[in-house]
């Protein structure tokens, strides 16, 4: 079965951690392996950790530094133990390319692994003139979609977008319907990646865009219910979708929701409404432990900071730097990686990796230096009495040909 697309597709659609700039509410961080002896291979990343973003990005340095220390209490990298420089920009995009730089031309990073921020496109120039690979991240940011020194660890929008269209056409939808913000032009992209996939698995469609700062979504959902929506799709930010599934039980219209894992917050679980949302998502279910292997990375990551994985704080972007770290480790573990090694390696070890799910972490992930790919699996979770809970066991569901026939898919080769 086909698992993979080609990067050209995308490119038009859309140890011991050492912190850079951070909140002061964090935790010490872990003690250092002592029994490693070798010198450190060198890693960075840059995340938003602070601010605004920290209800959902306040961990991630945490959890790369986890990711760090339970490598070197493992033994390391083929003996070396790992470093991780976190440049914590917070809310100032601005300082994004000079942290990369300091990574770079200062701390002598072999590679980005796992950046947080939505400022990629900033820098996206200055990791190809200087050869660093990118691993993992957030997977519906556009610059893994193109460029060559970006490695995605997770399926991209046009993905999960196809997938909760199939989703819903196998859970009776008829008629699919979308919500999305009037606020940026960036948020049509919703609309027509939406639109697209709903035609072609053979269900109807209709699309409204709302305001943030509407005072309530009544007439939006008067309006679906009379088109004879059957499935919303809330492609707003959390706190406005929540309002709108709230509005419509109101008038007692109750389609199926939908949404994406990159929406779904607490508010959901918080909320009678929201309860049997659906949701496609990127990666494993982060917040799920009955599924093995997260219920594995989880424990490890309490056991470096206790309860971590229980707060608000942790989110799918956090899980992103887990498993960016995860893909470190396999190309690390391919290259033969020591603290002698260079960018060039770390991109080989990437290469060399044909279909790895990182123990159940990602869909299946290959990389070469001729017809680069990305993902074409996702993952499916649900908003079930208050908790988040995978279905299908936590195991990805992957796109067949037919599916990748999708006008989605019409620029893939």
């Amino acid at each position: 079965m086909r698992t993979m697309w080609r990067r050209a597709a995308l490119a038009a659609a859309v140890g011991a951690l050492v912190l850079s700039g951070c909140s002061a509410e964090q935790e010490q961080s872990p003690t250092p392996s002592t029994t490693l002896t070798k010198p450190a291979i060198v890693v960075g990343t840059v995340c938003g950790c602070s601010g605004v973003s920290a209800p959902t990005h306040g961990r991630v340095d945490d959890v790369a530094q986890a990711w760090a220390a339970s490598v070197n209490d493992s033994g390391g990298i083929n003996g070396h133990p790992v470093e991780v420089i976190v440049k914590d920009i917070g809310q100032e995009p601005s300082k994004a390319l000079a942290a990369v730089k300091s990574l770079v031309e200062e701390d002598g990073v072999v590679a980005i692994v796992g950046p947080i921020t939505g400022t990629t496109g900033s820098w996206r120039q200055y990791v190809e003139e200087k050869g660093i690979p990118v691993l993992g991240g957030v997977p519906s940011d556009a610059t893994f979609l193109a460029s060559d020194n970006f490695y995605l660890a997770g399926s991209p929008n046009p993905v999960i977008t196809y997938g909760l269209a199939k989703l819903a056409r196998e859970e009776g939808t008829t008629k699919l319907g979308v919500v999305y913000c009037s606020e940026s032009p960036v948020c049509a992209d919703s609309d027509a990646l939406a639109g697209k996939s709903a035609a072609d698995v053979g269900i109807g469609y209709l699309s409204v865009k709302a305001a943030a700062a509407a005072p309530n979504y009544t007439a939006v959902c008067q309006t679906m219910k009379n088109e004879g929506v059957d499935g919303l799709f809330l492609a707003h930010i959390t706190s406005v979708d929540v309002r709108i599934a709230e509005d419509c039980h109101k008038i007692g219209y109750e389609p199926q929701f939908y949404s994406s894992a990159g929406a779904v917050g607490n508010e959901f679980m918080e909320s009678p409404a929201a309860d049997g949302l659906l949701f496609t998502q990127s990666n494993a279910p982060y917040y799920d432990p009955s599924v093995p292997v997260v219920g594995e990375a989880r424990e490890t990551i309490d056991s470096y900071y206790e309860g971590l994985t229980d707060s608000a704080q942790f989110s799918a972007v956090a899980f992103d730097s887990w498993i960016a770290g995860r893909l470190f480790e396999a190309a690390a573990g391919r290259a033969g990686l020591t603290s002698d090694s260079t960018p060039a390696d770390v991109a080989r070890g990437l290469g060399e990796l044909d279909g790895d799910t990182l123990g159940g972490l990602a869909p299946p992930l290959t990389y070469s230096d001729t017809g680069r790919s990305y993902p074409t699996c996702y993952y499916v979770g649900e908003v079930r009495e208050g908790q988040l809970e995978a279905r299908d066991g936590g195991n990805s569901i992957c796109l067949d040909e037919s599916d990748l026939e999708s006008e989605v898919f019409a620029t893939i080769h």
